[in-house]
């Protein structure tokens, strides 16, 4: 400014053009790289259920707690059932006792018939030698007709006992009939599988954990009356987990089942000042989304194997229900025009970039707008899609 504050004759000078910078646009080979949120859950679980109706009698462990398969997880009052299987385990004692009682006779029982067998053989030599005797009596008219004809009667009744006898003896003696034996068998096996009944009615009262878990949810307690089927505890198996998280339809035809997944949970420690990578693998892609609703993403499964620290005792999983992971997939790589990301301008109308105009005789750059659609980053670099755009142009 000149003195008294009137400007300088031409007005203050104006100001140099700024300068900026230029950079090569390039063809380049890149991958796409997305990411996706998710939750962990549990692969298995199952709500275990009473196998029986009654009160509950032992609950012994709580929310929380690791278990092993077969752990008892509930009982319930067991005496009536008890009871019952007494009585019918006596009862299969009866009938085992019965059945030993067929299969061979009692000594005493076979050394009865003998004697009533040899008892009658001497009866019936008696009767035999008192006819001889009459008989030659009443040739030499000694004895009468009447005699005789007792005497003939008492033989005929003696060899009849005789007869009976021997047979008692035989069938004392070799025992019971085959057909008594597979009755008496018969019985014997259907009480034991009666007995094996109220066993595995018995074993219903008590719940017990059908894998290796955790109990995740309680829905019982100490005293309360359990419906057959009616819920005992939640379990949940945690050496395997999953992510379930959702990938848009521009990117769902690069994923694959059995491609491997790098995922990201906080909360399960840290390497090199990062957090941890866990290496997934996808397991499976529902092939249908959620379009009713407006949504074109479709959900992808992915499997994690989980680690556990033992040293304080009871199992403690790294990876747990409800987490949140961040998935990384890297898709195919495709050729693509490829400029700094700082060189796009962002406006209410769209993405732009200045792209220098050709030299032209004895006048300065110039450069135009050139309209973009951005794609795929890489690093610092961006994929751009726009008009008259070719790779070593500025």
């Amino acid at each position: 400014n000149a003195a008294g504050g009137a400007p300088a004759a031409g007005g203050p000078p104006a100001d140099p053009p700024a300068l900026v910078k230029v950079q090569t646009i390039e063809k380049k080979s890149v991958a796409p790289e997305f990411l996706a949120m998710g939750n962990v859950r549990p692969r298995h679980f199952s709500i275990v259920a009473s196998g029986s109706d009654g009160v509950v009698e032992e609950y012994p462990l709580e929310v929380g707690a690791f278990v092993k398969a077969g752990t008892l997880l509930s009982k319930l009052r067991m005496e009536s059932t008890d009871l019952e299987l007494a009585e019918q385990e006596a009862l299969v004692a009866a009938r085992e006792a019965e059945l030993a009682e067929l299969q061979s006779p009692r000594k005493e029982d076979v050394d009865e018939a003998k004697a009533r067998q040899q008892a009658m053989e001497v009866t019936y030599s008696t009767a035999e030698r008192r006819l001889e005797e009459l008989r030659a009596l009443s040739k030499r008219g000694a004895a009468n007709n009447s005699e005789v004809k007792d005497a003939e009667d008492a033989i005929d009744a003696a060899r009849q006992d005789l007869v009976a006898a021997k047979a008692v003896y035989q069938k004392v003696a070799s025992g019971a009939r085959e057909e008594q034996k597979q009755q008496a068998k018969a019985r014997l096996d259907a009480q034991k599988k009666h007995v094996e009944f109220l066993k595995a009615e018995r074993e219903k009262r008590m719940t017990r954990a059908p894998f290796d878990g955790y109990i995740v949810e309680e829905h019982t307690y100490l005293g309360q009356w359990l419906s057959k089927g009616a819920p005992v505890v939640t379990l949940a198996r945690l050496d395997e987990v999953e992510v379930e998280v959702l990938i848009d339809q521009q990117f769902i035809d690069q994923i694959r089942p059995g491609r491997a997944v790098s995922l990201k949970v906080e909360g399960t420690g840290q390497k090199d000042g990062k957090l941890r990578e866990w290496p997934g693998e996808v397991a499976t892609i529902v092939p249908r989304s959620n379009w009713e609703s407006g949504s074109r993403s479709f959900p992808v499964i992915i499997r994690i194997q989980n680690e556990f620290d033992s040293e304080t005792g009871a199992p403690i999983p790294a990876l747990r229900e409800g987490m949140m992971a961040e998935a990384t997939f890297n898709g195919s790589p495709v050729d693509g025009i490829m400029v700094p990301k700082d060189s796009i301008v962002r406006t209410s109308r769209g993405a732009f970039i200045f792209v220098v105009n050709p030299q032209e005789a004895d006048k300065p750059l110039s450069v135009r707008q050139v309209m973009v659609e951005v794609g795929i980053s890489n690093g610092t670099w961006i994929q751009v899609r726009g008009e008259t755009l070719e790779a070593g142009q500025q």
